[in-house]
């Protein structure tokens, strides 16, 4: 069995994935929820929210974490 070192992790990255992961998921759910009850406007307004949040993730880990 292998196991995977996390030792070299740090806290803040941690808790900036996660929480990144969890709006960014979040948004593109409930733009597929909104979608799928027909209203468009708003679900395409959390799928582009969920892009920005993918766009600000990037630049948050090019920026602080290289």
């Amino acid at each position: 069995m292998n196991l995977v070192n996390i030792s070299g992790l740090s806290a803040s990255f941690f808790i900036t994935v996660a929480l990144f992961i969890l709006f960014i998921l979040s948004m593109f759910g409930m733009g597929v929820l909104r979608l799928f009850q027909q209203m468009a406007r708003s679900g395409i307004g959390f799928i582009v929210a969920g892009v920005v949040g993918v766009i600000a993730f990037v630049v948050v880990l090019n920026v602080w974490f290289v």
